[in-house]
């Protein structure tokens, strides 16, 4: 009897057994990283579900912010033609002597005044409406990539289900091949025994149980590797969803940051408008004194003037509230959509952390196999040479 062909057989038969339970505990860990990524994909889709509710008020209310800083754009427009006429018509009345010198020093005082405080205005609401623009597109955008997101989403969660259906029947597959691998193993322990005993019958029987075993080893290395193809897919899909995530949030990010240096000029035209505004309706206090007992169509004009100019001032004032209110509360909105955003991102990690795991749990049955392919290949044959030698 050739010994060291005994201890081959043995030491093979051996790791045949342990590669079989590594290849089944392998299995169960690509399960159970699945059903960690589908957990984390879930949390996932149930924070995007807030963030499209809040993306949906934010884009509203960004837009309504600019229809509103387009009026108060337009009303300084209009008050800016309103000063022109006034200065024009009380140009007039200096050289016609209509009106008393004093007052009208003081209407030309109040213009000039006002007119550099809707120069500061239009200045400073241009700025506002560039960035409102700006904004209005940003949330366009970010709604459009988040749509697409939502799409790979569901369908890296279809992915990652196949995944665990394939891990659940690697696993059924496995244990069995484990129970048939340590079973063999426990027989080649008699190996030595049969030789002596020259029981050729028992021999064969492990020969063709040998032959079972590296067969149903190359079906395992062929379905573990389309399965491994596949979990590479998964794999790649999950990093170029992680990597579109990370943009998008860059962009929310990005766009908070404009949004803020937004507020920033809208709380200097809010001091503008609330305050500077006002003090040009002390001007009706002065042209109370002005005696309409005489028709004078250019006194007229003038009283229109003043008259609309302050009309507009209040109207402006008080959208100058509203605004103030709903750009502070976009801003909270805004701070909530950034924080649940860096929530997202790191659900997101966690997934792309356990489908990494995922993919190398499904990479050693592929190599397990392959090994116990020529495992069980070397068992037959040595077999073959014990019994050749009977």
């Amino acid at each position: 009897m050739d010994q060291k062909i005994v201890e081959i057989l043995s030491s093979t038969a051996d790791e045949f057994g342990k590669i079989a339970k590594k290849v089944n505990e392998s299995s169960k860990k690509r399960k159970n990283y699945s059903e960690e990524a589908i957990n984390y994909l879930n949390l996932c889709l149930e924070v995007e579900e807030v963030l499209n509710e809040d993306l949906e008020s934010i884009t509203a209310s960004d837009k309504e912010l600019r229809n509103q800083d387009t009026i108060v754009f337009n009303t300084c427009k209009i008050l800016k033609r309103n000063l022109d006429n006034q200065k024009s018509i009380v140009t007039e009345l200096r050289h016609k002597d209509e009106l008393k010198k004093e007052m009208l020093d003081q209407l030309l005082q109040f213009i000039k005044e006002f007119n550099d405080t809707l120069e500061e205005a239009l200045s400073n609401v241009t700025r506002i409406i560039e960035k409102d623009n700006a904004i209005v597109l940003m949330d366009n955008i970010i709604t459009k990539r988040k749509q697409f997101q939502h799409e790979s989403l569901l369908k890296l969660k279809d992915l990652t289900s196949t995944s665990l259906s394939d891990a659940e029947k690697a696993i059924e597959g496995s244990s069995s091949n484990l129970g048939r691998g340590l079973d063999m193993v426990k027989k080649f322990k008699n190996v030595e025994k049969f030789v002596s005993e020259k029981n050729i019958q028992e021999l064969n029987n492990l020969v063709d149980e040998s032959g079972k075993g590296w067969n149903i080893a190359v079906n395992v290395n062929k379905s573990s590797s389309s399965q491994f193809e596949f979990a590479e897919k998964v794999k790649k899909f999950t990093n170029d969803l992680y990597e579109d995530s990370v943009a998008i949030k860059n962009l929310v990010i990005q766009k908070h940051h404009e949004f803020e240096e937004n507020l920033q000029v809208i709380t200097v035209l809010t001091v503008i408008l609330s305050i500077k505004f006002k003090k040009y309706l002390n001007i009706e206090d002065i042209i109370k004194e002005i005696d309409l007992t005489e028709r004078n169509e250019r006194i007229l004009n003038l009283l229109a003037y003043i008259g609309a100019a302050c009309q507009d001032i209040r109207e402006v004032t008080e959208l100058n509230y509203d605004m103030t209110d709903a750009s502070n509360l976009n801003n909270v909105i805004e701070d909530k959509f950034v924080r649940s955003t860096q929530k997202e991102i790191e659900y997101f990690e966690s997934i792309q952390k356990e489908v990494e795991l995922m993919t190398e749990a499904t990479r050693y049955p592929v190599e397990g196999s392959g090994k116990n392919i020529t495992n069980g290949q070397i068992l037959e044959e040595k077999l073959k040479e014990l019994i050749g030698q009977l």
